[in-house]
């Protein structure tokens, strides 16, 4: 195919145990392996618009490191594009902004797309898409933070001359969840995003005070999804527009709600 596009991509592991003796042979490769999945899984979604689990599922582009350099460990990444990405635009600022929205939603960190290619993406198909390319990075992300949780300081992955994201600690337990509550509590609140064909949705809660991402469960009744979309129409903000749901939170390691799985809903 021909190369439309390339664009360079740093991952830098830094501290003082790294810059003293390196990175630890197992927890390094583990963490690496972990990033290039959700590297792969990120740009899979820039290309096509779609999100899957399997990182060798890229299409139309392809992924490449070069050798070490030393001091802090710090690799060079390379992203070849071969075909039009779903943005419509090559330009790099699209691919690093679309690279930073997804690694910062991914990992906890709450920014809005800088670019209108990027913005145009979040909207058409609905900021769902985000979470849901979210919640399928977290368990490459979980293996990416080993390095971290296990001495080194930070990684940060960068453009040319500049940082997208950091990882730290903070960022480790965001990405490591917590097992499903089995727990069904009751919330109150009202849609503010829906995509009916995947389910995915964000809704103000009061009880969290927030906005968070929801999905339905197995057992959630397929008579009910009227009611999220209803709840999203019209005006959100009155009180006859409201839900009342009755979902399983799961948690990051901090404690923090990062999403619910509903069980069932019904006009508050």
């Amino acid at each position: 195919m021909t190369e439309l596009g390339k664009y360079g991509l740093k991952l830098r592991f830094s501290g003082n145990t790294v810059e003293t003796n390196g990175l630890d042979l197992y927890d390094g490769a583990t963490s690496f392996y972990g990033f290039a999945q959700s590297m792969q899984i990120a740009v899979h979604a820039y290309m096509t618009g779609e999100i899957v689990s399997r990182a060798t599922a890229l299409r139309g582009a392809e992924m490449y490191f070069g050798a070490p350099r030393r001091g802090s460990v710090l690799y060079d990444i390379v992203t070849i594009v071969e075909a039009y990405p779903v943005t419509g635009a090559l330009a790099g600022v699209v691919f690093y902004d679309f690279m930073k929205t997804a690694f910062a939603k991914a990992t906890g960190v709450f920014r809005a797309p800088e670019t209108p290619a990027v913005q145009k993406v979040a909207l058409t198909m609905d900021e769902t898409f985000f979470d849901q390319l979210a919640e399928t990075m977290e368990g490459s992300l979980q293996r990416a933070h080993r390095a971290i949780d296990n001495g080194v300081a930070k990684v940060t992955l960068e453009r040319p001359r500049s940082e997208l994201v950091t990882f730290d600690q903070s960022t480790s337990e965001w990405v490591n969840t917590r097992d499903l509550n089995p727990d069904v509590e009751e919330f109150s609140g009202s849609i503010t995003r829906y995509n009916s064909i995947s389910g995915n949705g964000r809704a103000f809660i009061r009880e969290l005070d927030k906005v968070i991402p929801f999905r339905p469960g197995d057992s959630f009744p397929d008579s009910k999804r009227g009611f999220l979309s209803w709840s999203l129409h019209g005006n959100t903000v009155s009180a006859n527009k409201e839900l009342k749901f009755w979902a399983s939170k799961i948690e990051a390691a901090s404690g923090q709600a990062k999403r619910l799985i509903l069980a069932d809903c019904a006009q508050a």
